[in-house]
């Protein structure tokens, strides 16, 4: 009898045990999954609070918008497939229907990113195009500029992008219910003719169409940079384009024998302003407090020359 219960009483043992154990791996497994998501939702645009967001949604036809959040003014314009335009990472030129071919086969997908900004000079925030089958790639063809569309729910959803779960929902959000009105179009295309190809002049749009994207808050810091290369004085230029397109002010573009491994952002403040903390954040470099002599901040381009390098 004794030794019966004292079966039963190890079995009970081992029967809480293995409950105990359940809950401690359940407890953290929720907290787990309960930080992962609260992460991604903290880190999303839903409580970046920016005051405009540039989105490329890219199929057929290829669609630019620039959501102004704090302002409610939304531009729009559309490229086509055949229209090529130069790929920074020493690519060259290459058309824009074959661009999700070359971030596939490359494993590049902030190509679009990369390549976008560059056209339009701003920093894109999102960008989106749809998953092919396995071992199979989009490619797009079209020589005609269409009218306006938005993204389709199916692609901001389940299509490729930078943007995690908590970003296409606010994107959707932003978006849904929204008509053309209330949209400002930009119709022309800043084009020209390299033999038999059209290629879009970044430096074109550019001139025309400086501050457009701007955003206020980098106007209202009036924080100037210098940016620092050490090869490409075309490439720096053209990164110095971006920069200026979102209303921040570059005023000198200077070349170092000093290599660089790694890309720096150096502020002459220890409280860093929005201004430092975007363009370092966008171009993924280190951002440091120094002495920056007469800018208030210095760009090192570093390993950001070779990554956004253009022809």
């Amino acid at each position: 009898m004794k030794k019966n219960l004292k079966i039963k009483t190890q079995n009970s043992k081992v029967k809480t045990n293995k409950n105990w154990l359940f809950k401690v791996v359940f407890i953290l497994f929720g907290f787990c999954v309960f930080y992962i998501i609260g992460k991604d939702l903290y880190y999303s645009a839903f409580f970046q609070k920016k005051e405009r967001i540039n989105v490329v949604s890219s199929e057929e036809q290829i669609g630019i918008y620039s959501l102004g959040l704090s302002d409610n003014v939304n531009y729009f314009t559309t490229l086509y497939p055949d229209l090529e335009a130069t790929i920074p990472g020493g690519y060259g030129y290459y058309r824009l229907g074959a661009l999700p071919k070359l971030a596939n086969l490359e494993k590049k997908q902030d190509l679009f990113k990369k390549t976008y900004s560059m056209l339009t000079s701003s920093f894109i925030d999102f960008y989106f195009y749809p998953k092919a089958a396995i071992g199979e790639t989009e490619i797009y063809f079209g020589k005609e500029q269409k009218g306006f569309f938005l993204p389709r729910f199916f692609l901001i959803f389940f299509g490729k992008s930078n943007a995690l779960f908590f970003d296409r929902l606010y994107l959707y959000l932003n978006f849904l219910g929204k008509t053309k009105g209330q949209f400002k179009l930009i119709t022309h295309l800043p084009t020209e003719k390299r033999s038999d190809r059209t290629v879009f002049s970044s430096k074109k749009f550019f001139d025309v169409f400086q501050g457009t994207f701007y955003k206020k808050t980098y106007r209202d810091e009036q924080r100037n940079v210098q940016i620092v290369y050490t090869k490409s004085d075309t490439t720096a230029k053209f990164l110095g384009q971006i920069i200026e397109g979102e209303g921040i002010r570059v005023v000198d573009i200077t070349q170092s024998d000093k290599e660089l491994t790694n890309c720096k952002v150096i502020e002459d403040k220890i409280k860093f302003t929005d201004t430092a903390k975007s363009v370092s954040n966008f171009f993924a470099c280190d951002l440091v407090s120094g002495q920056t002599g007469p800018y208030n901040i210095i760009f090192k381009l570093g390993k950001v020359e070779e990554e956004w390098e253009v022809e």
